[in-house]
């Protein structure tokens, strides 16, 4: 070992060259030590093992959990009684609550195991379906596509909102009540239709209100309303093919500057025939209708945008209360 090369040690031993080459510069200071010799991490520390061969039971989770299947309490504890019923017994046996504590038990083995315990969301396809479908359409969109400029590519999404949007969280009194009073039109939603460009162009929104078409709010009230966005009423304040042709040749038609993509989820009159031949024929746009399931991932407005926007709205309903706010003006 004296006369062998760095690379023969870590051949030979598994040790780094690194601290072989550390340990060979340090060497005269390492023979003149006169400390302990002890090892200050013992063999056998750390956290004990309650529960007999943790690592098959975290195994068997991440198995279920890897075939999108349920898991629960219920489910290790009948692990336990195929694989370990001797052990079993004699832990119930021993413990005034022998259910309870075991229970607590698997929830600190979950715990400790990197699991969480979070609200089943059913889905009816395998995550392997859904990331090939995915990919899928990755694939055919930059084939398609991939000639079109970051400024020819629009991506179009709407999000529900209200006239009021407090903030999620205030602070109030321990022990007392956290209601707000509602302004007078709290209860009242509307759509808001987002649309940016691939380069990061932002384009006027669209607001869609409950009311009637032809109704007081579209005859009288629109003329007060900014005029550097859009507006629109439906029964509901809901995206219908009617509002949705209305956006096509009224906001979207004005912002083409060339040939664009369309991007926007398959909600039924963004891909219906109608929409398709409006948004070809007079907005001058091919329409790329993401798959179901895909919208998060290959989206923009639904990842990075509609969290801020809301965000930033509840921004200015705070500057809003803060300015109007009686207690201000006293002050």
């Amino acid at each position: 070992m004296h006369t062998a090369s760095i690379r023969d040690i870590e051949a030979a031993t598994g040790i780094p060259k690194s601290n072989v080459a550390r340990w060979m510069q340090q060497a005269h200071q390492l023979l003149l030590h006169d400390g302990p010799l002890k090892r200050y991490n013992l063999s056998g520390a750390g956290r004990p093992h309650e529960l007999p061969d943790t690592a098959a039971l975290v195994a068997y989770m991440h198995k279920l959990r890897a075939a999108e299947r349920a898991v629960t309490c219920t489910h290790l504890v009948n692990f336990l009684k195929r694989h370990h019923r001797p052990w079993l017994d004699e832990y119930l046996a021993a413990k005034k609550a022998g259910y309870n504590s075991l229970l607590r038990l698997l929830q600190r083995c979950c715990h400790n195991n990197g699991f969480t315990r979070q609200k089943a969301v059913k889905s009816k396809k395998t995550q392997a379906d859904l990331e090939a479908i995915r990919a899928e359409f990755a694939a055919d969109y930059n084939k398609a596509f991939s000639g079109f400029s970051a400024e020819a590519v629009i991506n179009v999404d709407k999000t529900r909102m209200t006239y009021d949007m407090p903030p999620h969280a205030i602070w109030s009194v321990r022990g007392g009540s956290a209601k707000i009073s509602a302004g007078e039109k709290n209860s009242y939603r509307m759509t808001a239709v987002l649309a940016v460009r691939a380069n990061g162009e932002k384009l006027p929104i669209q607001f869609i209100m409950r009311g009637k078409q032809g109704g007081g709010i579209e005859t009288a009230e629109f003329d007060g309303f900014p005029i550097a966005h859009h507006y629109a009423v439906q029964d509901k304040a809901w995206m219908d093919s009617r509002v949705w042709a209305l956006y096509l040749r009224k906001v979207l038609k004005p912002q083409v500057r060339e040939p664009s993509v369309l991007l926007l989820d398959n909600f039924d009159p963004h891909v219906s025939k109608q929409g398709v031949k409006i948004a070809s024929e007079e907005a001058g746009c091919v329409v790329a209708a993401i798959p179901p399931n895909a919208t998060s991932h290959v989206q923009p407005l639904d990842v990075g945008i509609m969290a801020p926007f809301k965000r930033h709205m509840r921004n200015l309903w705070l500057e809003e209360e803060l300015i109007e706010g009686s207690d201000v003006r006293r002050m």
